[in-house]
């Protein structure tokens, strides 16, 4: 081996991207150790896939391991398998066997009290938030937290109330309130309630189905778990949540507008709810007392003092943020209480201090709230999910996907029977702990701890709190919400199907309603991922003069082609929605079958139009050349423009037939030969081991040999239809080989295969190989199994470019002439089940 020299298509390129002499010349590529002479020859024979797999797969590769095989490899019993199954479903087990308490009890400890004090204030705002009673969320601060200590893996994910799940939450509750408020009657007694919340039965009602939803939502969350159905958040994209949650930030605020300005409203639900809640807000704006506002404004006024001022410039000293919301709670309480606020300002009134037993929901018309169940589901797993690999990448240690749908199912569906709604992470209580770098999950049972203090033991100081506080509390909050409403700009830049996503997501959630902007939100990205495939690109390749790099051809300037080959790369998968996409941009950009087959015949009508009228004016018409159109003569030259030579060339008979000669084919160029191929070797059945390609310097081709695109088609005066001229037919039947670079393509399904395996027919007709390099092996099993094989020759199939590209150089000095018939049924019948019905 002779000093670092890399190949690509047949040229020796040097580490800074030159060819053959460097000096003088810039490397844009950084020398390394061993200077810029480095380099390193390489030669070897070309290789098909099939020879490659004979000479380097493992002889035990078995993919297809029948069912059987697999239920007996997994069915066994042992004690190390026993401990792996129980610690994967019950992570707690082993959290208790390996955990330090030396090392670790006190951080978890002091971690569990901060993220409890965090909770107190968010469990009381976030509870009237979710249009239930305010001990809901006092009880979804203790249950959900306490579960995911059993059956979580991240150490820094805080289950509990939040924001953007209660909205959601809300928004069914309040929906299906309006068919209580149908079919409930007033009577005598229930005349003093002023609003429908006075009423305990109203209450009761949409408590309940707050804990359906949850039950609903984390039985799905359950199924995905066990099923590992995790994907399926892939499929929403991040302009969607980007635009989803800041929607629902502006229905928070407007939510907690009334509570803000102390006034009663009518609470609206459905299309347009928003627009009808500004209205009456508007509209009873004169009916508030001055107090509310005040102590809204205040509360807003520290948290925003102590948040972007305090705990933001302070951060590095501070072992913990400043917890301003309990610090709001506490001072709103107090002075509530000590000025007797609440005969004119609306406070959260009376809460049990007692742990209610446990109930089953009432399942009544859960259907008409199914799907929310099922979207709120996915929203719980992305947001919860992204939140705790943020963490696991953070402090180094890995989750467990499914087995976190499993957790967070669990939190939701066994919570549901203890008066818990819907619970999901909150990321500030999850930074939190993450800063304070709490060990394990068991920093979760503190916090159970100190919630269940506060239910029982301090639950009734909380009763003079005003709402306003807690409204305020919320609004804050939202801060980040509305903020990254300036990544459309983002969205724009960046990717217009994002924009759109974006667009249609926030519009149909601000001015609509939030489920119907869910709907609206997941279909556009569906619509868009299908337009995205429609737009899939595809384009010839080529190679630079100097660097010999494999490019797009014309984009870049001095791109060239090999003679009589064409190289072309599709950007995508290949499958049922975009197959006929590549087969027309594969025509366009470099050879169409159909329509060299369509001139030909067409100019073989001309002429023998032609011989009959010159028969008839008794003029003997010239003899028959076949090969007019067919021989193409193939003059390779250098870059600097002189022709090379050839040793020995292939004849074509009149007759059609092709003679070649044993002797070897070699284009060389002065003394260095650019190519040397012995062409007795390239058999059908592949290349022979014996076969060497020898690549030493670049073979250029001149750009305008090979330049196959029409020019402005004309029409022809007898038929109306393209105009034909020998030098068009000519163009075109300059390429032998078409390549097909799949090194792209990861994917493929029987359409995708259908299509390659009649694009090859087609080209089969004008004489014209198909050539796949690169192909993937589950590509490759796909195509075995579709039946391509029968169409495309496993020899056709090539482990690299430049192996695909050697070979079809060599067998390209000479054409046949093609085969003037049109395609049988059976070939143009590409789907079956056309014919079959």
């Amino acid at each position: 081996m002779s000093r670092s020299m890399s190949v690509v298509d047949g040229m020796a390129v040097a580490p800074g991207g030159g060819i053959g002499p460097t000096k003088g010349r810039r490397f844009s590529a950084p020398s390394g150790a061993f200077g810029e002479e480095s380099t390193i020859f390489v030669k070897r024979q070309p290789f098909t896939q099939v020879a490659f797999d004979e000479i380097h797969l493992k002889e035990d590769q078995d993919d297809d391991t029948s069912l059987a095989t697999t239920l007996k490899n997994n069915l066994f019993c042992s004690k190390k398998r026993l401990w792996k199954i129980v610690s994967t479903y019950l992570p707690i087990i082993k959290v208790l066997r390996y955990y330090n308490i030396k090392e670790s009890i006190v951080t978890d400890i002091m971690a569990g009290i901060t993220i409890g004090i965090l909770h107190i204030p968010q469990a009381l705002a976030f509870g009237l938030l979710t249009s239930v009673k305010v001990e809901n969320g006092l009880y979804t601060s203790v249950w959900p937290v306490l579960l995911y200590v059993i059956f979580g893996t991240s150490a820094h994910v805080s289950m509990g109330t939040s924001a953007v799940i209660c909205i959601v939450t809300a928004s069914v509750v309040d929906r299906q309130a309006e068919n209580f408020k149908a079919t409930y009657e007033f009577n005598n007694a229930t005349t003093n309630f002023t609003t429908w919340e006075d009423i305990p039965e109203f209450m009761d009602y949409k408590e309940n189905i707050s804990l359906c939803v949850a039950m609903l939502s984390g039985l799905i969350l359950l199924f995905m778990g066990f099923l590992r159905l995790g994907f399926i958040t892939a499929y929403l994209s991040e302009s969607f949540f980007n635009a989803f949650t800041s929607g629902a930030a502006v229905h928070i605020a407007t939510s907690q507008l009334p509570a803000l300005l102390g006034i009663n409203v009518k609470r609206f639900g459905g299309a347009f709810k928003i627009i009808y809640t500004y209205q009456e807000i508007f509209s009873n704006i004169t009916s508030l007392s001055w107090q509310t506002p005040v102590v809204a404004l205040v509360s807003i006024a520290i948290l925003l003092f102590f948040k972007e001022f305090i705990n933001e410039k302070f951060k590095h000293k501070l072992p913990i943020p400043i917890p301003v919301e309990l610090l709001v709670v506490i001072l709103a309480t107090a002075i509530s209480y000590a000025a007797n606020l609440a005969e004119e300002v609306a406070v959260v009134g009376e809460i049990p201090g007692t742990i209610p037993p446990p109930i089953i929901p009432d399942l009544t018309g859960f259907q008409d709230y199914f799907v929310d169940c099922f979207v709120l589901a996915i929203l719980i797993f992305a947001n919860t999910i992204a939140m705790a690999k943020i963490c696991a990448k953070k402090h180094n240690y890995e989750i467990d996907d499914s087995q976190e749908l499993i957790a967070y199912g669990m939190c939701n569906f066994a919570s549901s029977f203890l008066k818990c709604f819907p619970s999901a992470v909150a990321p500030p209580r999850s930074m939190i702990a993450s800063n304070m770098n709490t060990k394990s999950t068991l920093a979760g049972i503190f916090v159970t701890i100190l919630m269940l203090l506060v239910i029982m033991a301090m639950s009734v100081l909380f009763e003079p709190l005003p709402k306003s506080a807690l409204a305020a509390i919320i609004v804050v909050a939202l801060k980040g919400l509305f903020i990254q409403m300036a990544d459309c700009r983002k969205f724009w830049r960046i990717n217009k199907f994002d924009f759109v996503i974006w667009l249609f997501t926030i519009v149909s959630v601000v001015f609509l309603d939030i489920d119907f902007g869910l709907g609206i939100g997941v279909i556009v990205s569906l619509i868009t991922v299908v337009f995205q495939t429609q737009f899939s690109r595809g384009f010839r390749v080529g190679r630079t003069m100097k660097e010999s790099a494999f490019v797009e051809h014309k984009r870049y300037k001095d791109s060239i082609e090999s003679n009589g080959v064409k190289i072309f790369r599709f950007q995508s998968n290949l499958y049922f929605a975009n197959a006929e996409i590549f087969r027309n941009t594969l025509y366009k950009t470099t050879v169409n079958p159909r329509k060299l087959l369509k001139f030909l015949k067409k100019q073989e009508k001309n002429q023998e139009r032609e011989e009959k009228r010159m028969k008839k004016l008794g003029i003997e018409p010239p003899k028959k050349d076949l090969n007019a159109l067919s021989e193409v003569s193939i003059i390779p030259i250098t870059s600097d423009g002189r022709k090379m030579s050839k040793t020995s060339e292939t004849n074509v008979a009149t007759n059609g037939n092709v003679k070649k000669s044993s002797s070897q084919l070699a284009l060389v160029t002065g003394d260095n030969p650019a190519f040397a191929m012995d062409e007795v070797n390239l058999q059908n059945n592949g290349v022979q081991k014996q076969t060497n390609v020898t690549l030493k310097r670049p073979l250029s081709i001149a750009s305008n040999l090979t330049s196959i695109c029409d020019d402005d088609d004309e029409v022809d005066p007898e038929d109306g239809e393209e105009f034909v001229t020998d030098d068009k037919i000519r163009r075109m039947r300059r390429t032998h080989h078409i390549i097909i670079d799949c090194s792209t393509v990861n994917y493929m399904d029987s359409s995708g295969a259908n299509v390659l395996g009649h694009i090859s027919s087609e080209y089969e007709h004008v004489n014209i190989k198909l050539f796949l390099a690169g192909v993937a092996a589950s590509v490759r099993d796909t195509m075995e199994h579709a039946g391509t094989y029968e169409k495309i020759p496993q020899h056709h199939i090539f482990l690299e470019l430049h192996d695909a590209i050697a070979v079809a150089r060599s067998k390209g000095v000479a054409l046949l002439p093609p085969f003037l018939e049109d395609f049988t049924y059976d070939e143009a019948a590409e789907e079956s089940y056309v014919t079959n019905m």
